[in-house]
């Protein structure tokens, strides 16, 4: 995960703006231009990509402490390839385009920790190409579930990770190219199992031990 120093951040407020998206709102869309960087002070954030027949297919999830739009501006290229949505009520740190590449200059340790974020998302999508090819459904949904619950949870001595997803059935269905009506079979069997721990409609609780034996390698 990118680790942002103190200094950095206050760099980054002096030349960003700071907007909230409520759940669902759209932060940018595929075709718009290329102008800006976001940084997520808070929530999640999903990126995803629209097919011809109007389905959405989620490629990343994106958590605090992430910058979001990178690829298309460190590549010069003009128009967003991708859309962005907010899964949860996020906060963010909007950069344009030219202070950021400014910042980039002045700061040639933010400058390298960029770099290497930017390969840790290349070994990412490598993994997630594997991780679809090994693994059925639930195995998808258990690396997902882990992967969320170590992003944004805390781990008890219990060994639980105490968390909130508030994402919904349809959400994680998406993320993972599956239907709803499976996932709500599969999120059953993981409860049952003591995988996970709900409250009202919440995952409140996960238990990595046991999502990982759900989990091919």
């Amino acid at each position: 995960m990118f680790q942002i120093t103190d200094g950095e951040l206050e760099y980054l407020a002096k030349i960003a703006s700071e907007i909230k998206y409520p759940k669902g709102q759209i932060i940018f869309s595929t075709c718009q231009k290329t102008n800006e960087v976001y940084f997520i002070k808070s929530g999640l954030v999903k990126i995803y990509r629209t097919t011809s027949d109007g389905r959405q297919v989620s490629v990343a999830l994106r958590y605090p402490g992430d910058f979001i739009g990178l690829a298309e501006v460190l590549s010069n290229i003009n128009e967003r390839e991708y859309s962005a949505e907010a899964m949860d009520n996020v906060s963010i740190l909007i950069i344009w385009k030219d202070c950021f590449i400014k910042m980039l200059a002045e700061m040639p340790d933010f400058s390298e920790k960029l770099i290497r974020l930017m390969s840790d998302r290349l070994r990412e999508a490598q993994d997630t190409i594997y991780d679809f090819i090994m693994n059925p459904i639930q195995g998808r949904l258990a690396i997902l579930l882990l992967n969320m619950a170590e992003r944004s949870g805390n781990k008890g001595e219990d060994g639980i990770i105490h968390v909130r997803l508030r994402v919904t059935q349809e959400e994680i269905a998406c993320v993972i190219g599956s239907a709803r009506q499976t996932i709500s079979s599969l999120l059953s069997l993981l409860k049952e199992d003591g995988s996970i721990q709900y409250e009202g409609r919440e995952i409140v609780g996960v238990n990595p031990n046991k999502l990982k034996k759900w989990i091919q390698k």
